[in-house]
Protein backbone atom coordinates (compact mmCIF):
# COMPACT_ATOMS: atom_id res chain seq x y z
CA UNK A 1 0.00 0.00 0.00
CA UNK A 2 1.54 3.39 -1.35
CA UNK A 3 1.19 6.34 0.96
CA UNK A 4 -0.86 9.48 -0.32
CA UNK A 5 0.65 12.10 2.06
CA UNK A 6 1.70 15.14 0.26
CA UNK A 7 4.70 17.21 1.49
CA UNK A 8 4.45 18.73 4.27
CA UNK A 9 4.30 22.41 5.86
CA UNK A 10 5.13 23.95 9.14
CA UNK A 11 2.95 26.71 11.17
CA UNK A 12 4.57 28.80 13.36
CA UNK A 13 2.52 29.10 16.63
CA UNK A 14 3.18 31.30 19.56
CA UNK A 15 5.53 28.77 21.63
CA UNK A 16 6.23 25.86 19.22
CA UNK A 17 6.06 24.66 15.60
CA UNK A 18 3.79 22.36 14.61
CA UNK A 19 3.92 20.20 11.08
CA UNK A 20 0.74 19.48 9.06
CA UNK A 21 -0.62 18.28 5.60
CA UNK A 22 -2.92 20.24 3.95
CA UNK A 23 -5.24 19.06 0.94
CA UNK A 24 -8.12 21.02 -0.46
CA UNK A 25 -10.41 21.35 -3.48
CA UNK A 26 -10.48 24.80 -4.68
CA UNK A 27 -13.92 25.16 -3.71
CA UNK A 28 -13.87 23.07 -0.15
CA UNK A 29 -17.47 22.53 1.50
CA UNK A 30 -15.51 23.47 4.81
CA UNK A 31 -12.16 22.50 6.99
CA UNK A 32 -11.65 18.98 8.31
CA UNK A 33 -9.29 18.98 11.47
CA UNK A 34 -7.52 15.29 11.67
CA UNK A 35 -5.97 14.55 14.95
CA UNK A 36 -3.23 12.05 15.55
CA UNK A 37 -3.46 8.70 18.34
CA UNK A 38 -1.26 8.08 21.25
CA UNK A 39 2.15 7.19 19.58
CA UNK A 40 1.01 8.22 15.92
CA UNK A 41 1.57 11.04 14.03
CA UNK A 42 -0.42 13.14 10.93
CA UNK A 43 1.12 9.90 8.85
CA UNK A 44 -1.88 7.48 10.16
CA UNK A 45 -4.54 9.94 8.39
CA UNK A 46 -3.00 9.82 5.12
CA UNK A 47 -5.13 7.72 3.21
CA UNK A 48 -8.44 9.56 5.10
CA UNK A 49 -6.96 12.74 4.16
CA UNK A 50 -6.76 12.01 0.38
CA UNK A 51 -10.38 10.53 0.39
CA UNK A 52 -11.68 13.80 1.70
CA UNK A 53 -9.84 16.67 -0.52
CA UNK A 54 -11.90 16.47 -3.68
CA UNK A 55 -14.46 17.90 -0.98
CA UNK A 56 -13.30 19.41 2.46
CA UNK A 57 -9.80 21.44 2.81
CA UNK A 58 -8.14 18.57 5.32
CA UNK A 59 -5.85 19.50 7.83
CA UNK A 60 -3.51 16.63 9.39
CA UNK A 61 -0.97 18.22 11.95
CA UNK A 62 1.58 16.55 13.98
CA UNK A 63 1.25 16.88 18.20
CA UNK A 64 3.79 18.62 19.82
CA UNK A 65 6.85 16.77 19.68
CA UNK A 66 5.59 14.30 17.42
CA UNK A 67 6.63 13.62 13.97
CA UNK A 68 8.05 16.77 12.12
CA UNK A 69 6.87 19.17 15.01
CA UNK A 70 9.31 20.79 17.17
CA UNK A 71 10.73 19.13 20.11
CA UNK A 72 9.20 19.95 23.82
CA UNK A 73 10.70 17.74 26.89
CA UNK A 74 8.13 19.49 28.77
CA UNK A 75 4.63 17.57 30.55
CA UNK A 76 1.60 18.51 29.26
CA UNK A 77 -2.49 18.05 29.53
CA UNK A 78 -4.68 17.26 26.62
CA UNK A 79 -5.75 20.52 27.09
CA UNK A 80 -2.80 22.01 25.91
CA UNK A 81 -2.85 19.66 23.02
CA UNK A 82 -6.26 21.30 22.18
CA UNK A 83 -5.05 24.72 22.43
CA UNK A 84 -2.22 23.53 20.14
CA UNK A 85 -4.83 22.51 17.67
CA UNK A 86 -7.25 26.29 18.41
CA UNK A 87 -4.11 28.26 17.98
CA UNK A 88 -2.85 26.05 14.38
CA UNK A 89 -6.72 26.61 13.19
CA UNK A 90 -6.56 30.34 13.77
CA UNK A 91 -2.73 30.48 12.05
CA UNK A 92 -4.23 28.84 9.01
CA UNK A 93 -8.12 30.46 9.20
CA UNK A 94 -8.70 27.56 8.90
CA UNK A 95 -11.70 27.95 11.87
CA UNK A 96 -14.59 26.98 12.28
CA UNK A 97 -13.40 23.30 11.38
CA UNK A 98 -14.64 19.56 11.72
CA UNK A 99 -12.85 17.66 14.20
CA UNK A 100 -11.96 14.01 13.59
CA UNK A 101 -9.82 12.59 16.24
CA UNK A 102 -9.02 8.98 16.83
CA UNK A 103 -8.20 7.67 20.32
CA UNK A 104 -6.18 10.21 21.92
CA UNK A 105 -6.94 12.55 19.12
CA UNK A 106 -10.75 11.84 20.07
CA UNK A 107 -10.06 12.80 23.73
CA UNK A 108 -8.37 16.09 22.35
CA UNK A 109 -10.94 16.56 20.25
CA UNK A 110 -13.39 16.73 23.36
CA UNK A 111 -12.05 19.41 24.66
CA UNK A 112 -12.15 21.32 21.41
CA UNK A 113 -16.24 20.95 20.98
CA UNK A 114 -17.84 23.85 22.00
CA UNK A 115 -15.52 25.71 19.75
CA UNK A 116 -16.30 23.93 16.26
CA UNK A 117 -19.15 22.81 14.59
CA UNK A 118 -19.07 19.32 14.08
CA UNK A 119 -17.44 16.17 16.51
CA UNK A 120 -16.22 13.00 14.90
CA UNK A 121 -15.34 10.38 18.00
CA UNK A 122 -13.52 7.31 17.17
CA UNK A 123 -12.54 4.76 19.06
CA UNK A 124 -12.24 7.44 21.89
CA UNK A 125 -13.42 7.04 25.72
CA UNK A 126 -14.52 10.72 28.54
CA UNK A 127 -12.00 8.87 30.35
CA UNK A 128 -12.21 9.17 34.15
CA UNK A 129 -12.76 6.37 36.97
CA UNK A 130 -15.85 4.85 34.59
CA UNK A 131 -13.99 4.56 31.98
CA UNK A 132 -13.46 0.39 30.89
CA UNK A 133 -10.44 -0.47 31.42
CA UNK A 134 -8.45 -2.59 28.28
CA UNK A 135 -8.32 -6.03 27.59
CA UNK A 136 -4.87 -7.91 28.06
CA UNK A 137 -4.10 -7.67 23.89
CA UNK A 138 -5.12 -4.02 24.53
CA UNK A 139 -2.29 -3.68 27.10
CA UNK A 140 -0.20 -5.48 25.20
CA UNK A 141 -0.70 -3.05 22.96
CA UNK A 142 0.35 0.10 24.63
CA UNK A 143 2.99 -1.88 26.52
CA UNK A 144 5.25 -3.26 23.97
CA UNK A 145 9.11 -3.73 24.80
CA UNK A 146 11.15 -0.34 24.88
CA UNK A 147 13.89 -2.01 22.51
CA UNK A 148 12.18 -3.08 20.03
CA UNK A 149 12.82 -1.33 16.88
CA UNK A 150 11.00 1.32 15.34
CA UNK A 151 9.25 -0.67 12.21
CA UNK A 152 8.85 -3.75 14.19
CA UNK A 153 7.24 -2.12 17.31
CA UNK A 154 4.55 -0.97 14.68
CA UNK A 155 4.08 -3.75 13.21
CA UNK A 156 3.18 -5.64 16.58
CA UNK A 157 1.09 -2.70 17.54
CA UNK A 158 -0.95 -2.40 14.64
CA UNK A 159 -1.77 -5.85 14.80
CA UNK A 160 -2.84 -5.89 18.26
CA UNK A 161 -4.92 -2.57 17.68
CA UNK A 162 -7.21 -4.14 15.23
CA UNK A 163 -9.24 -7.19 15.13
CA UNK A 164 -7.61 -10.89 15.61
CA UNK A 165 -6.74 -11.47 11.75
CA UNK A 166 -7.19 -8.26 10.04
CA UNK A 167 -3.32 -8.01 9.75
CA UNK A 168 -2.95 -11.61 8.66
CA UNK A 169 -5.67 -10.79 5.86
CA UNK A 170 -4.19 -7.32 5.33
CA UNK A 171 -0.54 -7.17 5.04
CA UNK A 172 0.40 -4.09 3.18
CA UNK A 173 -1.47 -2.31 6.30
CA UNK A 174 1.25 -3.81 8.66
CA UNK A 175 4.05 -3.05 5.63
CA UNK A 176 2.79 0.76 5.55
CA UNK A 177 2.69 0.48 9.27
CA UNK A 178 6.24 -0.34 9.50
CA UNK A 179 7.40 2.31 7.23
CA UNK A 180 5.60 5.24 8.83
CA UNK A 181 7.05 3.70 12.06
CA UNK A 182 10.79 4.38 11.17
CA UNK A 183 9.91 7.73 9.50
CA UNK A 184 8.25 8.94 12.66
CA UNK A 185 10.37 7.14 15.25
CA UNK A 186 8.75 8.42 18.71
CA UNK A 187 11.04 8.40 22.01
CA UNK A 188 10.00 6.46 24.87
CA UNK A 189 9.61 9.54 26.64
CA UNK A 190 7.26 11.30 24.51
CA UNK A 191 5.56 8.54 24.38
CA UNK A 192 5.09 8.30 28.24
CA UNK A 193 4.53 12.02 27.82
CA UNK A 194 1.00 11.31 26.15
CA UNK A 195 0.31 8.68 27.95
CA UNK A 196 0.27 10.43 31.25
CA UNK A 197 -2.27 13.58 29.15
CA UNK A 198 -4.32 10.72 28.75
CA UNK A 199 -4.07 8.95 32.04
CA UNK A 200 -5.44 12.75 33.36
CA UNK A 201 -7.81 13.20 30.87
CA UNK A 202 -11.89 13.12 32.30
CA UNK A 203 -14.58 14.70 30.55
CA UNK A 204 -17.69 12.80 32.20
CA UNK A 205 -18.71 15.31 33.99
CA UNK A 206 -18.67 17.80 31.48
CA UNK A 207 -19.89 15.97 28.33
CA UNK A 208 -23.29 17.55 28.82
CA UNK A 209 -22.07 21.13 27.94
CA UNK A 210 -20.86 19.62 24.15
CA UNK A 211 -23.76 21.21 22.62
CA UNK A 212 -22.77 20.63 18.66
CA UNK A 213 -23.29 17.80 16.14
CA UNK A 214 -21.36 14.71 17.45
CA UNK A 215 -20.94 10.64 15.51
CA UNK A 216 -19.32 8.44 18.38
CA UNK A 217 -17.93 5.39 15.59
CA UNK A 218 -16.62 2.49 17.83
CA UNK A 219 -15.85 -1.09 16.77
CA UNK A 220 -17.16 -3.68 19.19
CA UNK A 221 -14.03 -6.01 19.07
CA UNK A 222 -11.76 -2.81 20.38
CA UNK A 223 -9.41 -4.07 22.62
CA UNK A 224 -7.63 -0.72 23.78
CA UNK A 225 -10.61 1.27 24.74
CA UNK A 226 -13.71 -1.29 24.88
CA UNK A 227 -17.31 -0.22 23.11
CA UNK A 228 -18.35 0.27 26.82
CA UNK A 229 -16.95 3.98 26.67
CA UNK A 230 -18.17 5.02 23.15
CA UNK A 231 -21.40 4.17 24.80
CA UNK A 232 -20.82 6.35 27.45
CA UNK A 233 -20.04 9.46 25.01
CA UNK A 234 -23.48 8.78 23.23
CA UNK A 235 -25.16 9.05 26.62
CA UNK A 236 -23.59 11.57 27.76
CA UNK A 237 -23.18 14.38 24.47
CA UNK A 238 -26.83 15.71 24.01
CA UNK A 239 -27.67 14.49 20.59
CA UNK A 240 -24.94 11.92 20.17
CA UNK A 241 -25.06 9.26 17.73
CA UNK A 242 -23.34 5.96 17.61
CA UNK A 243 -22.23 4.11 14.67
CA UNK A 244 -21.02 0.49 16.05
CA UNK A 245 -18.52 -1.33 14.09
CA UNK A 246 -18.93 -5.21 13.94
CA UNK A 247 -15.78 -7.64 14.10
CA UNK A 248 -13.92 -4.24 14.09
CA UNK A 249 -10.78 -3.21 16.49
CA UNK A 250 -9.13 0.37 17.65
CA UNK A 251 -8.51 1.04 14.08
CA UNK A 252 -11.29 1.45 11.68
CA UNK A 253 -10.78 3.99 9.49
CA UNK A 254 -8.60 0.99 8.41
CA UNK A 255 -10.49 -1.84 9.13
CA UNK A 256 -13.90 -0.40 7.47
CA UNK A 257 -12.50 1.99 5.37
CA UNK A 258 -15.02 2.40 2.99
CA UNK A 259 -17.87 2.61 5.88
CA UNK A 260 -15.88 4.77 7.96
CA UNK A 261 -15.58 7.14 5.04
CA UNK A 262 -19.20 6.66 4.00
CA UNK A 263 -20.16 7.26 7.57
CA UNK A 264 -18.05 10.46 8.05
CA UNK A 265 -19.17 12.06 4.44
CA UNK A 266 -22.65 11.76 5.27
CA UNK A 267 -21.99 13.11 9.04
CA UNK A 268 -19.96 16.55 7.11
CA UNK A 269 -22.71 16.83 4.36
CA UNK A 270 -25.38 16.55 7.18
CA UNK A 271 -23.56 19.40 9.92
CA UNK A 272 -21.68 21.21 7.21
Amino acid sequence: MASNEPNFSTVQLPTRTLAYTEASPINPRGTVLLLAWLGGSRLGWSEVQADLDSEYRVLAPDHRDTGDSSPDAEPFLLDDLADDAAAFLQALNAAPAFVVGLSMGGMVAQHLALRHPGLVLVSTTPGGKEGSPATERGRAALFLPAELEAGERARQAMTLMTAPGFTNRHPEVLELAEARGRQHTMSAETYKRQFRAIRAHDTTTELANIRVPTLVIHGDADDLIPLPDGLRLENGIPGARLKVYKGTGHMPQLERREEFLADVRGFLAEVG
